[in-house]
């Protein structure tokens, strides 16, 4: 490990919390002027937020922590930390007096021996001598030897990993990495790159964290380093235009409601995969599932975004020559049989035991003549492709039903058909519900926790934590690590992802 990267991690552990009940310190600087301009990946942190921030910030340890003091708890988890470093650091004294306001870390596509990439951790300080002081004070036995380049001095240790101050930076990582580093604050860094800019220029201001994938550099990276996947992504070249993806940047916040992870979707509609962000989404009919139901995902116009995907990837992944196998095999036409009549589709999970475990999909219909007929070849199609026996039930709601069942499982899949919907469970209640729930999630308390947990957005996907926890101790005998943790757990209430104003945000609310 890094040992630089060791003291930077132990630093950010005070950063969220502890370091920010200190008051905003002068060393400003933005990370990002000492990363190279091309930098693959890079993430940055506040170290040292302030008011609204940094308030918000010790509401949400205050309730995941579960405790009333969390500056003074966090505290007491940081002196156990740097005590198990070997006693030699102490946060108050060795650290906070030189942390600055941010730190970040960035990779490259420069792969080590491993075929990890490789890169640098960045972290301002107001004090150099004395972020120098401590990493010394930090470092275990071992052999340091003082170098220099481009007028910076720096140590490297026995591993090759080097250290130094660069711009007023504590600066860790490999020495070529370290050297680019230097560099950057000489010539072009990622602060001045309009991609960068222009990219976290779209992300709330009141964050934590960010991150900014350079999604051009990620593919190259990833094609240099396996041939087999190279040759993958050669045939995808020709479909997806990875050159012209533009970058994924992100933000992490946290408050008294909620953590928040944000994704910017911007600049993604008009690119080749833009068209395929329907397959995740939001749909009204995951309002209409069972209302007992505790996770859930929904994805609008199923039918219409999964055949322009297979339009799009057909070639690559030999989708024609499927389609006409079902053709003349089992004279199904994939696109009129099937996806014509498939609007949204949604999944739904219940049960609080595993005897109890149910679910399945429910299937909007667009058009109720083209699902009877594809509804009975699609059935057929199992007996004759899949080899195994469905047999007709009575489904209450149904105009047409069948199940399956083998040996493996104590309930049976069931297919069945309304005019509006076709569903598919695991389990005949569960079968009679998705047809006609006697209650919907829409006016479940879950509903309305992940709504909250995205800031009043509709959810795509939503779990329940506490019906999760209740499940994990139901299937499996009392864990003693488990029993640590539980009251931990009961900080969060619902799981949550949604979409709007450009961006995805996953969520987990806090009680």
């Amino acid at each position: 490990m890094l040992r630089a990267a060791a003291l930077a991690a132990l630093s950010l552990l005070a950063a969220l919390v502890v370091a920010c009940g200190s008051g905003a310190a002068s060393g400003d600087a933005d990370p990002a002027s000492a990363v190279p301009a091309d930098a693959m990946v890079y993430t940055e942190f506040v170290v040292r937020p302030s008011g609204d921030v940094r308030d918000d910030a010790l509401d949400a340890i205050g309730k995941t922590l579960n405790t009333d003091d969390p500056a003074g708890k966090v505290q007491q988890l940081l002196d156990r930390a740097f005590s198990q470093d070997g006693g030699h650091l102490d946060y108050d004294k060795d650290v906070k007096p030189w942390l600055g306001d941010r730190a970040g870390a960035w990779l490259g596509s420069r792969l080590d021996s491993d075929g990890d990439p490789t890169g640098a951790v960045i972290v301002a300080t107001t004090d150099p001598d004395a972020a120098l002081d401590a990493f010394h004070k930090s470092t275990s036995a071992g052999k340091l030897t003082s170098h220099s380049y481009n007028g910076t001095d720096y140590e490297v240790d026995e591993d090759g990993d080097a250290t130094g101050i660069v711009d007023g930076f504590l600066v860790g990582g490999p020495e070529p990495e370290f050297k680019r580093t230097v560099d950057a604050v000489k010539g072009d860094s990622l602060a001045e790159n309009d991609r960068y800019r222009k990219s976290v220029d779209t992300l709330e201001d009141k964050r934590l964290a960010h991150f900014y994938v350079d999604l051009r550099r990620f593919f190259q990276m990833a094609m240099k380093g396996d041939p087999r996947s190279a040759q993958a992504f050669e045939q995808l070249q020709a479909l997806v235009p990875f050159g012209k993806l533009p970058p994924l940047v992100g933000s992490f916040a946290a408050d008294g409601d909620r953590l928040a992870l944000d994704v910017s979707l911007e600049g993604f509609n008009s690119t080749a995969l833009g068209g395929l962000r329907g397959l995740g989404g939001t749909t009204s009919l995951i309002k209409e599932l069972p209302g007992d139901s505790w996770a859930a995902f929904g994805a609008p116009k199923y039918g219409q975004q999964l055949k322009a995907m297979l339009d799009q990837f057909a070639g690559a992944f030999g989708g024609a020559a499927a389609r006409a196998q079902l053709q003349q095999q089992y004279g199904i036409d994939l696109d009129e049989d099937i996806l014509s009549w498939i609007g949204d589709v949604a999944f739904f999970v219940r049960g609080d035991s595993i005897p109890a475990l149910g679910g399945g999909a429910v299937i909007e219909v667009t058009d109720s003549g083209k699902a009877a007929n594809g509804f009975g070849k699609l059935v057929g199609l199992m007996q004759a492709a899949g080899g195994v026996h469905v047999q007709p039930v009575t489904i209450k709601g149904a105009k047409t039903a069948f199940s399956l069942k083998d040996q493996t499982t104590p309930k049976p899949i069931v297919m069945a058909r309304s005019d509006d919907r076709v569903v598919i469970t695991y389990g005949a209640d569960a079968a009679v519900e998705a047809l006609a729930p006697t209650s919907k999630l829409g006016s479940a308390p879950l509903y309305d926790e992940a709504k909250s947990a995205l800031g009043d957005t509709d959810p795509g996907l939503l779990a329940s934590v506490p019906a999760i926890v209740k499940l994990v101790e139901a299937a499996a005998p009392p864990d003693p690590d488990f029993a640590k943790v539980r009251p931990y757990l009961e900080a969060y209430d619902a799981i949550a992802l949604g979409y709007g104003d450009g961006r995805a945000r996953f969520a987990v609310g806090l009680k």
